[in-house]
């Protein structure tokens, strides 16, 4: 029997050099990554081998080598590269939500927190 399940990683801390401004490219700043998978084809939940699933650990350093691969300017380009590098290396997931969270960004204005999410299918 093969089963579909959901993997969610929340508040990955990543530091990157992504933003619009100059000294955001050149300074860095602290980002958060949350990843939301549907796997299908999982047989780990009646075998209970990580073979039969997907590796979250192996996820997450595909999530961390796209976004850091280039100085994005915008945290949707950073998002859609962190999309695409899991969409295109794990063949098992149905869909991700990927949100890129930056609690600093320079705005004049008292908030927790600005996110985009970009979401990824494979069936349209």
């Amino acid at each position: 029997m093969m089963d579909r399940i959901r993997i969610n990683v929340t508040k990955l801390a990543l530091f990157a050099y992504h933003g619009v401004n100059d000294e955001e490219q050149r300074l860095g700043q602290r980002f958060y990554l949350d990843l939301s998978l549907i796997v299908s084809s999982v047989t780990a939940t009646e075998t209970d081998r990580l073979e039969g699933t997907i590796s979250y650990e192996d996820v997450i350093h595909c999530a961390e080598d796209a976004f850091r691969s280039a100085k994005f300017r915008t945290i949707e380009r950073a998002a859609h590269a962190v999309g695409r590098s899991v969409m295109d290396r794990f063949a098992t997931i149905e869909s991700l939500s990927v949100t890129v969270h930056k609690p600093s960004a320079p705005v004049a204005a008292i908030f927790d927190d600005v996110a985009v999410t970009v979401d990824f299918s494979r069936n349209g």
